[in-house]
């Protein structure tokens, strides 16, 4: 085998090796080290598996702590004791019930605004107020040294006619309550004895306290003005009658006609597991949070 050269002549080939490709300037490597994978999946190692492994018994401790204390027993209000979740499970019915009466057009279950809810605590105030007005003057309370066996004896009697009085208005309204049908209303002829002997008693009751409370004012107006009252005499003492008989008979009709029974019953329920399922929700919420970690 030959080859030409540029003047012409023939040259016997030698048998040389090809030489070998400069490699790149930077990139060079020894002979014996190991060229790394490219595009492989990433193995975890031994510190992602045990962090892993720790995330998930955390995840199983905080789970199996929200069943704790949704098996935890809790006093049910139709009486006994009941678990968290059997209770909830009551509660849940229970909106049911009230959901599916109301989709049908039932009014029964209505609440009242908030602001008429609060009127029977102010009215627990105001009587209290008139009635310690009207003990005072009856046990002689000298306002100038008001630390005094008689103004203690008057806040006593006041304190006690007046939580009676309220204790058995609220009793009387919860009893019609229990008579409230789907149109919203309360009718005196379906009520049974014992609920229509409440509301005559509870009339008895509101009318008392307004008489004591006209004698009371009547007789400081005679007394600040005596025989140039007038008509002052009467309007004013009516006037402070009238307004207590209405604040108290108010205090029946709001526990009367404020939702039902049954919404009553959603309320204890929703009460008596509101602590421990806030809890359960509140470790579920963590495992969730260490799961997306």
């Amino acid at each position: 085998m030959t080859t030409t050269e540029s003047n012409g002549n023939t040259s016997p080939a030698r048998n040389l090796p090809a030489a070998p490709e400069p490699a790149p300037i930077g990139r060079s490597r020894p002979p014996d080290t190991p060229i790394p994978a490219r595009d492989g999946p990433r193995q975890p190692g031994l510190a992602d598996q045990d962090r892993r492994r720790r995330w998930e018994w955390q995840m199983r401790r905080l789970h199996a702590d929200a069943e704790h204390w949704m098996h935890t027993r809790v006093r049910h209000p139709d009486g006994g004791e009941r678990t968290v979740a059997e209770t909830q499970a009551d509660e849940v019915e229970q909106r049911k019930q009230i959901s599916r009466e109301t989709a049908m057009g039932s009014r029964k279950h209505r609440r009242l605004p908030t602001w008429q809810s609060w009127i029977p605590k102010f009215v627990l105030a105001f009587d209290f107020a008139l009635l310690l007005y009207f003990f005072a003057g009856i046990t002689n309370v000298d306002w100038q040294s008001a630390v005094s066996m008689s103004l203690a004896f008057a806040i006593t009697l006041a304190a006690m006619v007046t939580v009676l009085a309220y204790g058995f208005l609220s009793f009387t309204g919860h009893r019609m309550r229990s008579y409230k049908n789907h149109a919203g209303t309360v009718h005196l002829d379906e009520l049974d004895g014992l609920s229509r002997a409440a509301f005559g008693i509870a009339i008895t009751v509101i009318t008392v306290l307004a008489a004591l409370m006209y004698l009371r004012i009547h007789s400081e107006v005679v007394d600040a003005l005596g025989s140039q009252a007038g008509l002052t005499v009467l309007v004013i003492p009516l006037a402070i009658a009238v307004v207590s008989a209405v604040a108290n008979f108010l205090v029946v009709l709001i526990h009367a006609l404020d939702g039902s029974d049954e919404v009553a019953r959603l309320n204890k329920l929703a009460a008596a597991t509101h602590r421990l399922v806030r809890k359960a929700h509140r470790l579920r919420r963590r495992a969730a949070q260490q799961a997306d970690r």
